[in-house]
């Protein structure tokens, strides 16, 4: 009985953080109460407090369930025995981008992200938990560079800050044009190419310091 009790819960979790997406969806973050979700759900308000403590709560579970997708291929590709750590890495970012076309969920919480008309303490809250996310996988990129110049994938001489950068401004910038003007970039066939051309010039031209010398 108390197995089949721990599954009604998390059902009734998941029901409330897919109501979350379709209510935030609809109305932004600022105007989406939790009395809405709780309706739309089909839950009693207090069903939403027993799992979450309120709204800016609600916001991070939903990343975090984001973010626990693409935690196996971004563990992969930092580890130091992946034999083809930039193959794992370019794999993450093919990934990402397939997954975020179809997913309702992704494309709502990246425009939470940037999104400036739409700022709360709630919006604060995974802006400010996306900034940790960021900083994490500047590290973790930097790991990554360092072991592929190790499996002689990559120059010995390879600017790997430089590098980072230019994965962060790549995937940062492509994602904001496509969030918040998406008939500007058709994500599903571009995305992919965009990567595969910068993952290209990591692996067959020269360091990105000596190319940018005059």
């Amino acid at each position: 009985m108390a197995r089949r009790t721990k599954e009604e819960a998390m059902e009734t979790r998941k029901a409330i953080m897919e109501a979350a997406v379709r209510v935030i969806a609809s109305k932004g973050v600022a105007h989406a109460s939790l009395t809405e979700i709780a309706k739309e759900a089909g839950v009693t308000r207090g069903a939403i407090y027993w799992h979450f403590a309120n709204k800016a709560d609600l916001l991070n579970s939903l990343w975090e369930q984001v973010l626990e997708f693409y935690t196996p291929l971004t563990k992969a590709s930092e580890n130091v025995d992946e034999p083809d750590p930039l193959g794992k890495m370019e794999e993450l970012y093919l990934s990402f981008f397939a997954g975020m076309v179809d997913d309702t969920l992704q494309q709502q919480l990246f425009r939470i992200l940037f999104d400036e008309g739409d700022r709360s303490k709630d919006t604060e809250a995974i802006r400010h938990r996306h900034q940790q996310c960021r900083h994490e996988r500047y590290q973790g990129l930097q790991i990554v560079f360092n072991n592929a110049i190790k499996r002689g994938q990559i120059p010995q001489d390879f600017d790997v800050k430089l590098g980072t950068v230019t994965i962060f401004s790549m995937i940062h910038g492509l994602i904001a044009n496509w969030v918040m003007n998406p008939e500007m970039v058709d994500i599903k066939k571009q995305g992919p190419i965009i990567v595969k051309m910068v993952f290209a010039m990591f692996r067959h031209q020269q360091p990105l310091n000596q190319a940018i010398q005059v």
